[in-house]
């Protein structure tokens, strides 16, 4: 009350009240500060542990079993390594239609096949494939080295790796909606066969992509977001070489790009207006081949291509 008189009285005799008064509210908010890190102290201790320094997947409970929540601590760690894969639907999305020039890009195989690098024209590598010892599957990887999980599966239906299926582990379209559960995308199906051509045998193949929509996109085919109703359409097949009766074999014309024999050197055209290429893989030195490729292929489904024929013999 005393106090409340002196308030009124002049200014001069409130501004000490005043600064007391911050005083008082410096005093609460560091003991509000002190307390707010003792608790959270106390939860980082409780998540991460005070002697294993990493986070406990049994003792974070309060949440349904959701791999996204501990991928999440994978992805966090990854970029403060600075080995952040990136969005993998850059890799999935062709370049433009419209564009002329070809994306060349470079494949390394590893001495003993055990991986495979995709690099770019700068020698930057983008994607890297482990293939199973069966060569049935391959596991591709975005970034520079090989993560825990794989971006991309590239399967074969059977031993005879005729048939072989690339599917995106986890949709990009379902996490782009914020979706709790992610499906598995199918991306590209690939036909291998062998057709007779003047007295030699080529290898062929044809390349299946989803059905283009009304606006020019693909559908997304999906077990969890995708439309049950879409279908598949042969985009592309390979290009017949022709059989050369003064050598005996088959040519086929690489336009430079190609610089040693091998049976894995094969090219892509248009099914419905052949002509020029959409895909050129060829040798170029031991375990290095070059890689072209055109809409309507991205990075992973031409990689995967190439994958796939690595069995040509």
């Amino acid at each position: 009350k005393h106090l409340g008189r002196r308030r009124f009285c002049s200014s001069s005799i409130s501004l000490p009240f005043f600064a007391m008064a911050c005083v008082v509210m410096d005093a609460k908010q560091g003991k509000d500060m002190a307390w707010y890190s003792k608790i959270g102290a106390a939860v980082k201790d409780k998540v991460q542990g005070k002697d294993q320094g990493c986070v406990l997947p049994e003792i974070v409970g309060n949440v349904p079993d959701d791999p996204r929540q501990w991928r999440g601590f994978e992805l966090a760690e990854a970029m403060e390594q600075g080995l952040g894969p990136g969005l993998s639907l850059l890799h999935i999305e062709p370049p433009p239609e419209t564009a002329v020039k070809e994306e060349r890009l470079v494949v390394v195989r590893a001495q003993n096949r055990s991986s495979y690098k995709l690099q770019d024209e700068a020698g930057k590598t983008v994607m890297i494939a482990q293939p199973s010892s069966d060569g049935l599957r391959f596991e591709l990887h975005v970034g520079h080295e090989e993560t825990q999980r794989p971006a991309f599966l590239l399967s074969a239906a059977s031993s005879a790796q005729n048939d072989w299926d690339l599917t995106s582990v986890r949709c990009e379209e379902c996490e782009l909606r914020g979706k709790r559960q992610c499906g598995r995308r199918s991306l590209m199906r690939l036909t291998h066969y062998v057709e007779s051509v003047g007295e030699g045998q080529a290898f062929c193949m044809d390349v299946e992509l989803p059905c283009k929509l009304e606006d020019g996109s693909r559908a997304v085919l999906c077990d969890c977001c995708g439309d049950a109703s879409a279908s598949w359409s042969v985009e592309l097949t390979a290009r017949r070489p022709k059989w050369n009766p003064k050598h005996k074999s088959l040519t086929l014309d690489f336009h430079g790009r190609c610089s040693m024999a091998s049976a894995k050197n094969f090219q892509l055209e248009d099914a419905e207006r052949p002509g020029k290429y959409m895909f050129l893989f060829g040798k170029v030195a031991e375990n290095r081949f070059t890689l072209d490729h055109k809409y309507p292929l991205g990075v992973v489904q031409a990689f995967a291509i190439s994958l796939s024929a690595s069995h040509w013999k």
